[in-house]
């Protein structure tokens, strides 16, 4: 007990004490928006390790908002109450998935804390992606419509802030990074870490994911400032349950795509149930790579996860297929078993094919395409270009199934289709060839 009390004293001086903050990063002045964002090399590391640790001093910076109005660190920290930094980008799954929890944390501690979001460097563009070294839009990203590319200037990232304003409903001010990602560089690199500074300038606690099992936001609030929200909710005593709902094991595209399989986790219990998700087999063509997604974005080499469903809550779960420029096929058996309770399991084989229907591997013809797609993006409809009379189309969403089949039409209404990634299939006398369209309403 007195050693708590001790620890408790320690908090509370590192709030009150005057902050001794690092030189700071800038900005100096806000940026042009013709700024061009630095290219970042990828980045393979630890979000947990990188960037400041607990009980570390950190840096000043001055960042900027849409309308101009300015953070400075040393000047938040000066009115006397702790800082809390959450990182996030609209392209990030797990950022939009966190609103409701960032606003739940404004309406509970804004009197004892001050909240602020850094939009940062975009997770999963539409082109590479800094965290994965390949283009990874996401399952999520793709049935929200939320394709973007990496911002190329200071405004194009503003852009990107104020969609996200529009879209969702944050009580939280947003910042935005610097044209160079000096923030990212130096509290990251991380998509969506968090860190709680106290009026000294020193790390209370720091989230690599926000608010992400075994950290928990509500928690560490109610601990450093001495309060009880009713929010940090105690783990469960007893084991919860959960069943799978497949909504499709087996998918086909074009080669050199992404393919995604889907999988709903639901936690069938009132408790908080933990899942192992583990690559039991892999029978893969060469070059091809499979990832998980869930609660986050995996890489290839996790082939064991665990991830938290809250108590009748479901986690939307995929694998996806990293593809080749040859149409070949692939599968992989998914083992789902929950750790608290050994006889709540399941397994299942995950397949993907890049041969699509009667397109053999004979009839795959590399040469330049006879076609071309526009507008790419398109919204309401786009057109095939081609100089051949005599051709047929079939279009295929992401998971594999028949959108659409024409005979010698060049102009295609999608209008009543979904945002998302279509695989076209142009058959001619030559041969039969394979392309893609984005629609973006």
């Amino acid at each position: 007990m007195r050693n708590n009390i001790y620890v408790l004293l320690f908090i509370l001086s590192l709030l009150q004490v005057k902050a001794q903050l690092l030189p700071s990063i800038g900005l100096n002045t806000i940026p042009a928006n013709s700024a061009s964002i630095c290219a970042e090399p990828f980045y393979s590391g630890n979000f947990y390790s990188s960037g400041y640790q607990q009980g570390a001093a950190v840096p000043d910076f001055k960042l900027y908002s849409l309308n101009g109005d300015s953070l400075v660190l040393s000047q938040a920290l000066a009115g006397g109450k702790p800082v809390l930094l959450i990182a996030g980008s609209l392209t990030c799954p797990v950022f939009r998935a966190k609103v409701a929890t960032i606003n739940q944390v404004v309406a509970t501690y804004s009197s004892n804390i001050r909240i602020y979001i850094i939009y940062t460097l975009e997770a999963h563009p539409t082109d590479t992606s800094v965290y994965f070294g390949y283009i990874n839009v996401t399952s999520q990203n793709i049935s929200a419509g939320i394709l973007f590319p990496q911002p190329q200037t200071y405004a194009d990232r503003k852009n990107m802030a104020d969609t996200m304003n529009t879209l969702f409903n944050l009580t939280a001010p947003v910042f935005i990074d610097g044209p160079c990602n000096t923030w990212w560089k130096n509290f990251g690199p991380a998509p969506n870490n968090s860190y709680l500074i106290g009026t000294n300038g020193v790390v209370l606690t720091k989230h690599g994911w926000f608010h992400k099992s075994p950290d928990n936001i509500f928690c560490d609030l109610d601990s450093i400032l001495n309060l009880n929200s009713g929010l940090c909710i105690p783990p469960p005593t007893i084991p919860g349950s959960f069943t799978l709902n497949v909504l499709n094991s087996s998918v086909t595209g074009a080669p050199n795509d992404l393919l995604y399989d889907y999988v709903d986790l639901i936690n069938t219990t009132s408790v908080t149930t933990t899942i192992k998700v583990k690559k039991l087999i892999k029978s893969l063509p060469p070059v091809w790579q499979t990832a998980f997604c869930a609660d986050i974005c995996y890489g290839f080499n996790d082939d064991s996860v665990e991830v938290s469903i809250d108590a009748y809550d479901t986690l939307h779960f995929s694998l996806d297929f990293f593809t080749a420029s040859i149409p070949d096929s692939g599968s992989v058996k998914v083992g789902f078993k929950n750790v608290n309770k050994s006889n709540n399991s399941f397994s299942i084989w995950l397949k993907a094919s890049t041969i699509v229907n009667d397109v053999s591997i004979q009839n795959y013809n590399k040469r330049a395409l006879p076609f071309n797609v526009y507008p790419n993006p398109a919204t309401n409809r786009f057109f095939i270009e081609t100089s051949e009379s005599e051709f047929s189309l079939i279009v295929y969403d992401v998971v594999g199934r028949q959108k659409y089949l024409s005979q010698n039409e060049k102009t295609i209404d999608t209008s009543q289709w979904h945002n998302g990634i279509y695989f076209l299939v142009l058959k001619t006398s030559d041969g039969t060839f394979c392309g893609k369209v984005l629609l973006l309403k």
